[in-house]
């Protein structure tokens, strides 16, 4: 298990292969999909989650085909920009927090990871290391990553906004 969560891991990080292959789409691009949903979404965390594969759409639109590596790549970029937006909560949720709170926010995190790893390897049980559950698996760690981020988000955003 730790094998295929390590797989997926690094699966999720940019390879070698599809930056020499070359983008259609900039990172500046991801940014702007990602932070003009966001934005247009508002604070309340229904319409947040409507931004949840977003980067990837825009990005798999701008390639040649659909193909696993394609795919990948895409999952790729938004999933770093989700885990960007858990960094930046993060560093904002302990500079305001005293110790047992910001003992508490790394338990959840810790917890939260563990969770995140273990639920997006199930494909990889059920299929048995098959493309599509690399797929599958990447689309979990994406939203599960996501779903994360906005969460922690709403901690961040003063109450009765």
């Amino acid at each position: 298990m730790i094998v295929r969560c390590l797989a997926l891991l690094a699966a999720l990080g940019l390879s070698g292969a599809a930056l020499a292959q070359g983008s259609r789409i900039s990172q500046s691009e991801d940014v702007m999909v990602f932070d003009q949903c966001l934005q247009e979404a508002g604070l309340a965390f229904n319409p947040r989650v409507q931004c949840i594969g977003r980067v990837f759409e825009a990005c798999l639109e701008k390639q040649e085909d659909d193909s696993t590596t394609n795919v990948r790549e895409c999952y790729s970029r938004e999933t770093a920009l989700w885990e960007r937006l858990i960094a930046d909560v993060d560093t904002n949720l302990e500079r305001r927090q005293e110790s047992a709170a910001r003992t508490e926010l790394g338990e959840a995190s810790r917890t939260w990871e563990a969770f995140r790893n273990s639920a997006c390897n199930i494909p990889y049980v059920l299929n048995l290391q098959r493309e599509p559950a690399s797929v599958r698996g990447m689309e979990c760690f994406n939203r599960s990553t996501a779903l994360w981020a906005l969460q922690l988000a709403e901690f961040v955003r003063p109450a009765g906004n």
